[in-house]
């Protein structure tokens, strides 16, 4: 492509993103907007209509998450302090706890069980905790997502129910996850785990990929009609750690199994098809649509599958890959023992002899954010936090 250096710089990039496109995208990927870039140095190594605008679903609690652990970070709230379910909050829809108003958990199990749950009470309790209710978290969300670049997302609440002011892009979700693993590498674990155990109860998570993508090791999925089957999925091998956003799938299988595609395809494509593109220098190759598609009429049609199943939804046949990168279930951790805190008080019950909850103390947020052309090791050891701080 000899010509290709006579180009203007944006042409130039432009261009060589397409051809690498047509180069390495699967076979039998999605026609819905994909991203798959590398967490350490944010190259972007697989892209289709990341600029389009979307509904996130329950992506939305990925913000939710940085946002609560910014607060822990800044000493607002600690791992032990109580989410107390409001009113407002137990009258969400599901997917959801159920618990009843005036139940309590500490903002630890809250995180935990949003990332396995997702479940829209919860989240909605945590937002008013953390913001002083659901306007003031909501605008947290918006300051975060403004200050880490995502400028094609507007949110309207934290937890991903239907809202027509509520959307983002593939893009800008990449931005996001990047900044989890980047800010937050001494929390990652939250996002790897696969079960949670309550009263005797196992809540199973909706991200298959953690049992069936071998390498996968976070992060989380989310689903309502109108948006399709989205992901935000991570897998390390080789010393590389990669990331894919995929959204708007048909069925939550064809999620799974385009998602280990673009995954398997960028692990054996290497580096470099993209002229080096970051997901800072990243542009549209065409005009995004103004408004998000809405999929309810292909995803759900008629029927009435619940707006926030993250795992279930249609049964129709998907449009699977010719060869699967997906092998049989196999065990990644036991579930993960989570406890009410009691009444009165806000006292765990774990201190009562049950068994405590197991993710380590959150590191401090780092202080310096990569500009663009630059990189932060997401590897990078925790810092902690002075004695008498915050355990965020």
């Amino acid at each position: 492509m000899p010509l290709i250096r006579f180009l203007p710089t944006g042409r130039r990039l432009a261009l060589v993103a397409t051809l690498a496109a047509a180069l390495i995208a699967p076979v039998a990927a999605s026609a819905g907007p994909y991203l798959v870039f590398d967490a350490r140095t944010g190259e972007v190594l697989a892209e289709n209509r990341s600029f389009d605008p979307w509904y996130p679903a329950s992506l939305t609690k990925l913000m939710t998450i940085y946002v609560t652990l910014r607060a822990l970070s800044a000493g607002e709230v600690t791992l032990e302090t109580p989410v107390v379910m409001t009113a407002h909050a137990a009258k969400e829809p599901p997917s959801k706890m159920g618990f009843k108003p005036g139940a309590a958990v500490s903002v630890d199990t809250a995180l935990k069980i949003l990332v396995v749950k997702s479940a829209n009470d919860v989240a909605m309790a945590l937002g008013e905790t953390v913001g002083g209710g659901e306007a003031g978290f909501v605008a947290r969300m918006n300051a975060e997502a403004a200050r880490l670049g995502m400028v094609g997302t507007r949110f309207a609440n934290p937890n991903g129910l239907p809202d027509p002011a509520q959307f983002t892009t593939a893009r800008d979700y990449a931005l996001l996850a990047r900044a989890l693993i980047r800010d937050y590498p001494g929390t990652y674990d939250l996002f790897r785990i696969t079960g949670l155990s309550l009263g005797g109860k196992v809540i199973k998570t909706h991200n298959n990929l953690l049992e069936r993508y071998p390498g996968a090791d976070g992060m989380k999925t989310g689903f309502i009609c109108s948006s399709g089957f989205n992901v935000v999925a991570s897998a390390s091998r080789g010393g590389r750690r990669l990331v894919a956003v995929v959204l708007g799938e048909r069925t939550a299988k064809e999620r799974e199994e385009h998602t280990a595609e673009l995954l398997e395809t960028a692990f054996s494509a290497g580096s470099g098809l993209f002229g080096g593109a970051t997901l800072d220098r990243l542009r549209p190759t065409v005009t995004p649509p103004v408004l998000p598609a809405d999929l309810k009429p292909q995803v759900c049609g008629r029927r009435d599958v619940g707006e926030t199943a993250d795992g279930a939804g249609p049964t129709a046949a998907a449009e699977l890959p010719a060869r699967s990168y997906l092998v049989p279930r196999f065990k990644v951790m036991d579930p993960v023992p989570i406890a009410m805190l009691a009444p009165a008080g806000g006292v765990p019950l774990a201190a009562a002899g049950a068994v405590p909850d197991a993710l380590p103390p959150l590191p401090k947020a780092r202080p310096r954010v990569a500009g663009a052309g630059e990189s932060v090791d997401p590897a990078g050891a925790a810092v902690p936090l002075a004695p008498g701080g915050s355990k965020g």
